[in-house]
């Protein structure tokens, strides 16, 4: 086996892990805009995505209770769900 000098590993990682990190990101976009297809959604990822990073949580305390409360989905993040065939998370939940 041929030993290469330490820097070369170091330059390969530098190098791999973000090359991995785009190749992970650009499978999961194709996998949804390829699922949105199928339900028909003409809605673009982008629109998508900016619909979903708009839904909020809250942790409330009632009578004790501690409970994680959620805004609705608007626009276009619910086909995201849809597509993905994923429920989205209950409006109000109760945490421990």
């Amino acid at each position: 086996m041929h030993n290469r000098p330490l820097w070369w590993y170091v330059c390969f990682s530098f190098h791999f892990f973000p090359c991995l990190a785009v190749f992970r990101f650009l499978a999961v976009k194709v996998e949804l805009y390829r699922k949105l297809k199928e339900i028909g959604s003409t809605f673009s990822y982008a629109e998508i995505l900016e619909d979903l990073t708009e839904i909020r949580a809250v942790e409330l305390t009632v009578e004790g209770k501690r409970f994680l409360a959620r805004t609705e989905t608007m626009g276009n993040a619910y086909n995201a769900f849809k597509a993905l065939k994923i429920r989205p998370p209950d409006l109000l939940k109760e945490i421990a």
